[in-house]
């Protein structure tokens, strides 16, 4: 595949990049759900770090580190204390 990047990875930055199929692996979603948010609801996934052949990619280390900050199934935003 061909990188456009939106910036050039940093030395001895990240090299590979996760497209759909990736992240869905590991979110433990299917690959349709990933093409979704990204179509419709794209504050669910973080900012791609790079654009492939016009498409998201993110290195792993921003999927990881997103999924570990991620609100499982049910948060609700609403329930959550002003002063915290």
């Amino acid at each position: 595949m061909t990188k456009e990047s939106k910036e050039a990875p940093q030395e001895g930055g990240e090299t590979e990049v996760w497209g759909y199929a990736e992240v869905a692996q590991e979110i433990g979603v299917a690959v349709g759900t990933v093409r979704y948010y990204w179509s419709q609801k794209r504050h669910l996934l973080p900012d791609p770090d790079v654009t492939l052949s016009g498409k998201p990619g993110w290195y792993p280390a921003t999927v990881k580190d997103w999924k570990i900050k991620r609100p499982g199934q049910g948060f609700r935003t609403d329930l959550q204390d002003q002063d915290s």
